[in-house]
């Protein structure tokens, strides 16, 4: 037993180091001076003064940070909304249709993908690109917060509620003042996962992007065609700042409500 419990840190660096090695390598390699991007030679800048110059990189991030945020709005209001709905309302078929609200996070990422496609150019005719794109983020992210703002509301002493009313306070009021603030953990948290979801999407967005709607994803896999090179490493960085900076800023948000800590 003592063996296994000795056992137990090895075992939780290994797997830290299986998670985090790959990451700490390609932020390392974005300042390396070989320009093949595949041995150390020297720190240096190049690359990201190269990607601040690189007219298509720099538009793809634009897009990439503005469909996120849209998505990220959109979503958080939607979902926390309909979170409130499910939760606080009995009617027939509640059940199925939180299994159906699951379906865009279940299914494999490039079925939903097609589908859109298909929704798009035959049913709807909505023209490929931006607000193709944003639809689809919502669609799979809606879920997301759903669910999240779904398991706060669990949490939450709704006596309060009635009380609120009880004093005078109508049903919208309530919901701002004393159930909001009550939710804000599990809304904020919802975002901070919805924003980077959004901003790394490639399966999908490949699917309902038009011409000059390219995101970051689908630019750095046009570029891998080409092989790897120092700016992927670079715009790879990127994600990885983005993502991090988003769990950072949630986590300061929430205080000692957060789930990250």
């Amino acid at each position: 037993m003592k063996s296994r419990v000795n056992a137990l840190p090895v075992i939780a660096i290994l797997v830290y180091a299986f998670l985090w090695l790959p990451v700490v390598i390609l932020v390392l390699f974005s300042f390396s001076g070989n320009k093949f991007g595949i041995r150390w030679e020297g720190f240096t800048l190049r690359w990201y003064l190269e990607l601040l110059q690189n007219v298509a990189a720099k538009g793809a991030l634009k897009r990439s940070l503005f469909i996120a945020l849209v998505t990220t709005v959109v979503t958080t209001v939607g979902g926390t909304l309909s979170a409130y709905g499910l939760f606080k309302f009995r009617f027939r078929g509640k059940g199925l249709l939180r299994l159906t609200i699951l379906l865009p996070i279940v299914l494999p990422y490039i079925v939903t993908g097609a589908a859109l496609l298909t929704f798009f150019t035959r049913v709807a005719r909505i023209p490929l690109g931006y607000p193709s794109i944003i639809i689809a983020h919502i669609t799979f992210s809606l879920p997301l917060t759903v669910f999240v703002v779904l398991a706060r509301m669990q949490r939450i002493d709704w006596t309060l509620e009635a009380a609120a009313m009880d004093l005078g306070a109508d049903r919208v009021t309530t919901f701002t003042k004393v159930i909001g603030p009550l939710l804000l953990p599990g809304i904020i948290a919802s975002a901070v996962l919805v924003f980077p979801w959004s901003f790394n999407d490639f399966v999908i967005t490949y699917f309902v992007a038009g011409v000059g709607s390219t995101t970051l994803p689908i630019y750095i896999f046009s570029q891998l065609r080409y092989g790897v090179s120092p700016v992927i490493n670079t715009i790879g960085t990127i994600f990885v700042g983005v993502t991090a900076i988003s769990l950072l800023l949630g986590g300061s948000l929430l205080g000692e409500e957060s789930p990250f800590k």
